[in-house]
């Protein structure tokens, strides 16, 4: 069987984030999404402080350390102590609570099989109100979350 570890590999960043939340870090959002070339898949993470809203396109940073192409050895804990460390200031500005997304997060991970990449919007398609698959699965959202995604 010929594994796609590009997809499995991104899909553990949708993992570190359950991990920050774990860590309380739970006012941070994930903004998924295609690359214009319809060929990549982005995953921005976005801080929750209204006052100063960043973001951190994370799918760069596992892409900067790591060939995806490649199985990532590293546990989901030993990667998101190595994204702690080196975007602590970024996470402080999620430091908080946010049980409604972090419940609904944990839901929509169940949902993914082992590869599956959820997206937001591409170039192609607008936000709505659900995130589409790498499977044609539709995941809804909670009300009014593409507003996280016009500005990005």
């Amino acid at each position: 069987m010929n594994e796609s570890y590009y997809m499995i590999n991104m899909q553990k960043l949708l993992y570190i984030v359950k991990e920050l939340y774990n860590r309380g870090f739970e006012k941070l959002r994930v903004i998924p999404s295609v690359a214009p070339s319809g060929l990549h898949w982005r995953c921005s993470f976005l801080s929750g402080n209204d006052s100063e809203r960043r973001t951190i396109i994370t799918s760069n940073w596992i892409q900067d350390f790591y060939n995806v192409q490649e199985k990532i050895e590293f546990s989901i804990g030993e990667l998101t102590d190595m994204f702690e460390k080196e975007h602590f200031d970024f996470l402080i500005l999620c430091k908080g609570e946010n049980k409604d997304y972090v419940d609904w997060y944990s839901d929509m991970l169940l949902k993914l099989k082992e590869g599956e990449l959820p997206y937001a919007y591409s170039d192609y398609s607008s936000p709505g109100d659900f995130w589409e698959t790498t499977q044609g699965q539709k995941i809804y959202t909670l009300p009014n979350e593409k507003q996280n995604y016009m500005d990005y």
